[in-house]
């Protein structure tokens, strides 16, 4: 009975998330702060002295990709070719690491 009830939650979530997508498809997010350096796979990104961002290695992928040129859905193309799955496969984590990127101020759109 539970898992019925996980499934039918992560479907909404899914639907959101491609909701989220289709709002924001067309902006054109553009990257903030300064990449300062990698260990250990984990990416530090500095927006100031005071604020130095780590970042998994997807979150600064899509960091970099965020070059104010490309739209979100070029960014999803481009993701999808890259490690050549569907681009509904990488719809979900582009949207949630643009989010969180944005939430910091790491990305502007």
């Amino acid at each position: 009975m539970e898992n019925e009830g996980h499934s039918h939650e992560h479907e909404h979530d899914h639907e959101k998330t491609i909701a989220r997508f289709q709002e924001i498809k067309l902006w054109k997010p553009s990257r903030q702060g300064e990449f300062l350096g990698e260990e250990d796979e984990k990416f530090y990104v500095a927006l100031s002295q005071e604020e130095v961002y780590e970042l998994s290695p997807l979150a600064y992928y899509v960091w970099l990709l965020c070059d104010g040129e490309r739209t979100v859905e070029q960014i999803a193309d481009h993701i999808s070719k890259e490690v050549q799955v569907e681009v509904s496969e990488v719809i979900e984590p582009l949207v949630v690491a643009l989010d969180q990127l944005s939430n910091v101020n790491l990305v502007k759109y």
